[in-house]
């Protein structure tokens, strides 16, 4: 009677020394990774970087070079994509992040370039966020002006005016040379034919730029779309 069961047993005694096995197995191939040097970190890929050094910011990250991928966690790759983003004004954010064999990637997305302010003796370019990041000789072609005497991020007024320039379709933004607001709800441009707009708050933009588009094609010199169910001309 007993040797039937004893039979039925070892099916089920060889799969759980099977299923034994390929627990061992998968846990050496897992320490064999976590500290093999083959899966290390031995080349450094930079993306993103077009006025940014691209050489610098490989440099920054060296120190993770020669660690185990495994090893490199998610804290320490955040904390060196900090230290990219001191690399340059330019850059806005970076990542960091692995790709095996042996590759750390680090993805840097820099600053977007969309007006520009004067200050004593400078020019000073002005990021999507208002940002007034970086010195230059000249503004890129084609960026309007921002007149705000003091830009910065936290400023109402600067955040109307960058808010507005980047809502305008691109058959409007293209015409502006200046942009500046001494409020929130008093957003202004120059055209580059010299033609103001008195826009006011960044409310309506659809609308607002509609009933421009209306108005442009009348005689005058400034144009006030803030109510833009009634435009005006003068």
């Amino acid at each position: 009677m007993s040797a039937p069961a004893t039979r039925r047993r070892v099916p089920g005694y060889r799969r759980l020394l099977l299923i034994l096995f390929a627990i061992v197995v998968a846990g050496a191939l897992g320490a064999a990774a976590y500290f093999s040097p083959l899966l290390s970190a031995r080349e450094v890929s930079v993306s993103g970087a077009t006025n940014a050094p691209a050489d610098q910011v490989a440099r920054t990250v060296e120190p993770l070079k020669g660690r185990p991928l495994l090893q490199i966690t998610a804290g320490q790759r955040a904390e060196y994509a900090s230290r990219v983003t001191a690399v340059s004004p330019w850059i806005g954010s970076a990542t960091v992040t692995v790709k095996y064999p042996s590759t750390l990637v680090v993805t840097v997305t820099e600053r977007e370039v969309v007006a520009y302010a004067g200050r004593p003796g400078a020019i000073v370019l002005v990021d999507a966020k208002g940002v007034p990041f970086i010195k230059a000789a000249e503004p890129p072609i084609l960026t309007p002006r921002l007149t705000i005497d003091d830009p910065k991020a936290d400023d109402p007024s600067t955040r109307a005016a960058i808010g507005v320039l980047g809502a305008l379709p691109p058959d409007l933004r293209g015409q502006v040379v200046e942009i500046g607001a001494n409020s929130p709800a008093n957003v202004r441009f120059v055209l580059r034919d010299k033609r103001v707009v008195h826009w006011g708050d960044d409310a309506r933009t659809e609308a607002k730029a509609a009933a421009l588009r209306m108005v442009l094609t009348r005689p005058g010199r400034e144009f006030t779309v803030i109510n833009p169910d009634v435009p005006t001309t003068r």
